[in-house]
């Protein structure tokens, strides 16, 4: 989970038209969630590709070795030179320290502390379970489908497909402690990122039952069953579920 960690740039709309999944990601499955019964939604992460060296790398190591006594010197000199020049203009320190600040309050609010999340999400009458959260139905306004040419991920720079939901206000989510609600509500778009597209196995699906459960209260009652799991396998049918409940 994270709260808005996309890049600020979209790319067209038609980008989540051609969302692919993953087919190593696992089935959604039913399973138990405090106390009453939820559709988790596996979630892989994507292990980043280890990236062949060149001979070339270890060459250029060799000669930094070599010159680290010059290197240390140089950099000795230029830091101070630095430090020289920043001390000359308070200004120039108030601009370095706002920027800190504003570095330091994007770190804290659009990502997570802490790798310990679980990834999966688990989908009950409750709400959106992720990340140690809980996201009651009523506190999502709509789900949001995001697709960029190039952005952060795990597995490196490159296309990105985003499911996520937004939220009307982080207050109301469980799980958030006061100051990361705070820091949460400061968000322009109040978005919980849910996972990327290539993390599970079919986001088209996935994204059309949110929508549902979103829009239909009567959907959620079919997370207790097999038609929870089938609702975010395949997607909702082409007509009402009030019957299905």
């Amino acid at each position: 989970m994270a709260i808005e960690w996309v890049p600020r740039s979209p790319a067209r709309e038609r980008a989540w038209r051609v969302a692919e999944g993953s087919p190593l990601a696992a089935v959604p499955e039913g399973v138990e969630v405090e106390g009453t019964r939820a559709v988790r939604v596996p979630v892989k992460g994507i292990v980043p590709q280890r990236r062949q060296r060149s001979g070339l790398g270890g060459w250029v190591g060799l000669v930094l070795l070599v010159n680290v006594g010059h290197l240390l010197t140089a950099a000795r000199s230029a830091s101070v030179t630095l430090w020289a020049a920043l001390t000359a203009s308070w200004w120039v320190l108030a601009v370095v320290l706002a920027l800190a600040l504003v570095l330091a309050y994007r770190f804290l609010r659009l990502r997570p502390l802490t790798g310990r999340d679980q990834p999966d999400l688990a989908l009950s009458a409750l709400g959106i379970h992720t990340g140690g959260l809980v996201v009651p139905w009523t506190s999502v306004d709509r789900v949001v489908r995001v697709g960029f040419a190039a952005g952060p991920g795990r597995g490196g720079p490159g296309a990105r497909r985003f499911l996520a939901v937004r939220v009307d206000d982080f207050v109301n989510v469980r799980g958030l402690t006061p100051f990361r609600a705070g820091l949460a509500n400061l968000t322009r778009r109040h978005l919980v990122v849910l996972c990327e597209s290539r993390e599970i196995r079919d986001p088209t699906a996935l994204s059309l039952a949110l929508e549902e459960l979103v829009a239909n209260p009567v959907a959620r009652e079919l997370l207790s069953g097999h038609e929870g799991i089938r609702l975010v396998t395949v997607g909702p049918p082409p007509g009402p579920l009030a019957n299905a409940a």
